[in-house]
C-alpha cells in the first residue's frame, strides 16, 4: 500500500497505532479529528491523541518535540502543553513516525473567539500568554535542538518562480516591492531573542471558557526556539488590528517590552509566514496545498 492510501484509510492507521503502541482494542474507536500538510491526528473517546507524521520534514519536527515537551512541562505551569506517551520512529507501519499524546481539553482560540462578546479579554489571554512563554530561558532548556529554518533569501529564491506563475503581474509587482522591505526590517534585526513556540496559530492555543477567558494550553511545539520575540505576534495578525493592538496593550501592562511601529512590522512580516508555507509545500511535492498557500500570501499582501 502506498503512503498516500495509508494516510487516507482511517481504519488502516487505527489498526496500524494499536498494535505500535500494544493498544489492543481499549482505544476504539479511533477517528480523524485534523488533517494538515505536516500529520495526520487522530484521537480516542480513551483520552489519546496520535499524530502521524506525512514527510521526512514532519518527522524532524516530531522528533523535536518529544525532545523537548518533558523539559518545558513544569516551565509553563499553570499553562499545559501536552504529554507524551510514546513515540515510534519510521517503522514499516509509519514511514515518518507517530507520536501518542494526552488529549488536552479546551476549545480553541477560534472557537472562544465566535463565542465572547468581546474581543478585549481574549486578546488580552493571548498577549499574557506569550510573554509567559517568554519567560523561558536558555539555560531551563539545556541542549535544545535547533529548529529546522531555512535562510530566508533561499526561501524567496526556492518560491519566486512558482510566484511568477501564479500571480498576475501587478501582484507580483507587490509581492517584489514587499520582499525588498522585508529584506531591510531583517538588517535592522532585533537586539532580543526570546523563547517562541514558532507557531502560535489559533487553534493551537486552549482556553477554560468564553465568559472570563483564561489560556489553559498550548499545542504543536515542534518549532519552538529562540529569536525575534514578534514572531509569536504574527500569526495572530489574521484576527485583526484591534485584537493585536488589546494583545499588545496586555502584553506591555504585564512587562513586556517591544520597539517603535510593532503592529507594522507584524504585518510585515505575515506574508513571510505564508511565504515558508509555500515552501514546505513545494520541498514535500504538496502541488495542491502549495496552490492554496499562494492564495493565503495574496490576502495578506494586499489586506481587504
Amino acid at each position: 500500500m502506498t503512503h498516500s492510501k495509508i494516510f487516507n484509510d482511517d481504519n488502516v492507521l487505527a489498526d496500524r497505532i494499536r498494535r505500535t503502541f500494544d493498544l489492543g482494542d481499549s482505544v476504539l474507536p479511533l477517528r480523524r479529528i485534523g488533517t494538515g500538510f505536516k500529520s495526520v491526528v487522530l484521537g480516542s473517546p480513551a483520552g489519546l491523541v496520535f499524530r502521524v507524521a506525512l514527510n521526512g520534514k514532519a518527522q524532524t519536527g516530531h522528533r523535536r518535540e518529544c525532545d523537548l515537551l518533558s523539559k518545558l512541562k513544569p516551565l509553563m505551569l499553570p499553562v499545559e502543553v501536552p504529554e507524551m506517551l510514546g513515540y515510534c520512529e519510521a517503522s514499516e507501519d509509519f514511514p515518518f513516525g507517530v507520536m501518542m499524546q494526552r488529549k488536552m481539553e479546551g476549545p480553541n482560540l477560534d472557537s472562544i473567539l465566535k463565542r465572547s462578546p468581546r474581543i478585549q479579554p481574549v486578546a488580552a489571554a493571548t498577549g499574557e500568554l506569550i510573554l509567559a512563554i517568554q519567560s523561558v530561558r536558555q539555560d531551563d532548556l539545556p541542549g535544545l535542538i535547533s529548529a529546522e529554518a531555512p535562510r530566508p533569501e533561499k526561501s524567496w529564491s526556492y518560491a519566486h518562480a512558482f510566484l511568477k506563475a501564479a500571480l498576475t503581474s501587478r501582484e507580483l509587482y507587490k509581492a517584489e516591492a514587499w520582499w525588498a522591505q522585508y529584506c531591510r526590517d531583517l538588517e535592522q534585526g532585533s537586539p532580543d531573542h526570546e523563547f517562541l513556540h514558532g507557531d502560535l496559530w489559533h487553534e493551537h492555543i486552549l482556553f477554560n471558557t468564553a465568559d472570563e477567558p483564561r489560556v489553559t494550553g498550548v499545542l504543536d511545539w515542534e518549532h519552538a526556539g529562540f529569536g525575534d520575540p514578534i514572531l509569536d505576534f504574527v500569526p495572530l495578525m489574521r484576527l485583526g488590528r484591534e485584537y493585536m493592538t488589546c494583545m499588545l496593550e496586555a502584553y506591555q501592562a504585564e512587562g513586556g517590552e517591544f520597539g517603535p511601529d510593532v503592529v507594522s512590522r507584524i504585518e510585515l512580516h505575515l506574508p513571510y509566514r505564508e511565504l515558508g508555507g509555500l515552501c514546505y509545500c513545494l520541498e514535500t511535492g504538496d502541488q495542491r496545498e502549495a496552490r492554496f498557500c499562494v492564495k493565503k500570501f495574496r490576502t495578506v499582501l494586499s489586506p481587504g
